[in-house]
């Protein structure tokens, strides 16, 4: 597939769409995590560690999903077509899980029960989603996708959405240990740190072996963040094996992040590799459209992010039954408190 070369407004808004997908995959993929043990410790606790940021986090998917939209409408239109029942399975699980959290403590017992393993399953399809979205872009099996888009559903693509679950579990498992210090004993870190680097290293291997052909992996920024996905893999056994909870929620959310980076950073600029796939130059908006998308992100995205971090230090980092008396406040009990365990 011959590709244009992408212009300076078109790459700024493919490197901030990166970063919006990434802060949802780290941040929502530790909440993924989260919904995946409510079996595993008690429910409510574990619910209410993610109270007050689990549907903020869940914002950075619908401004991922909007701006991906709007700024290169031919990569939404080619995601959607190309993998439409996955796609509706998927939105079904946010929905599925949205609804069981908000209504869980409203139903009876019997419903409890059923709305917990709703919440657990739509919680690992969620994680298994995108993982197999981000890996068929990938191998081109996106770009020949047509009607259902099951098609897409290959070995490759099944490893690295298992991959991405098994991440999110031991980031969910590792942001419980930091938030709810008693449940420490029943949540082992080390089974599924173990489980973890041997998806993600069988996905990296099965990746390698499957990608489109034409992709350039050789470039400094490939290299860049390929190095940090390595050193967060090497050291997640390690650190769970330590019991660092703190630490290892780093080093997950290093695999992560980085390896969605590496992914993006390869497919550049074609966010959709292979023959059927897309390059950024025809698949954008106009330039006065990226421009004023451009405008609102500058003010929208910081007013977020800042949402976002006082939303963490105001009601996550704060001593459960402490008191709460204001940012300042909370700054210094994060800084003494929980995470303390990172340095």
């Amino acid at each position: 597939m011959s590709t244009m070369d992408p212009s300076a407004l078109q790459s700024t808004w493919f490197v901030l769409l990166g970063l919006v997908w990434g802060l949802y995959l780290v941040l929502g993929g530790t909440d993924l995590g989260v919904g995946m043990l409510v079996r595993r410790t008690d429910r409510r606790t574990a619910l209410r560690a993610i109270g007050p940021t689990w549907a903020a986090n869940d914002v950075w998917l619908i401004v991922a999903v909007a701006a991906t939209l709007g700024a290169f409408p031919g990569w939404y239109a080619a995601w959607t077509s190309g993998l439409y029942v996955p796609l509706v399975v998927l939105v079904g699980a946010v929905m599925v899980r949205h609804g069981a959290i908000e209504l869980i403590e409203h139903a009876s017992p019997t419903t409890q029960r059923r709305a917990t393993g709703a919440i657990v399953a739509a919680s690992a399809v969620t994680a298994f989603g995108w993982g197999v979205f981000w890996a068929a872009a990938l191998t081109g099996d996106l770009g020949n996708a047509s009607g259902s888009g099951l098609g897409a559903l290959t070995p490759v693509t099944v490893v690295v959405g298992l991959a991405l679950v098994a991440l999110c579990r031991v980031m969910g498992m590792a942001f419980l240990r930091l938030r709810v210090p008693a449940s420490r004993e029943g949540l082992s870190l080390l089974p599924g740190a173990l489980v973890a680097v041997g998806l993600v290293l069988a996905a990296t291997g099965a990746l390698l072996l499957d990608a489109a052909p034409g992709l350039d992996a050789s470039g400094p920024l490939v290299v860049v963040f390929a190095a940090v996905t390595v050193l967060g893999l090497v050291a997640l056994v390690p650190l769970a094996r330590a019991g660092w909870s703190g630490r290892t929620l780093l080093a997950g959310t290093a695999v992560t992040g980085g390896g969605l980076a590496t992914v993006l950073a390869v497919l550049f600029p074609t966010p959709i590799a292979g023959p059927g796939g897309v390059d950024l130059a025809t698949a954008a908006a106009g330039d006065t459209t990226l421009t004023w998308m451009l405008v609102i992100a500058l003010v929208l995205v910081p007013a977020l992010l800042g949402a976002l971090a006082f939303a963490y230090l105001r009601f996550l980092m704060a001593p459960e039954g402490g008191p709460r008396r204001g940012i300042a406040a909370a700054v210094a009990r994060a800084a003494r408190g929980t995470l303390g365990e990172l340095r």
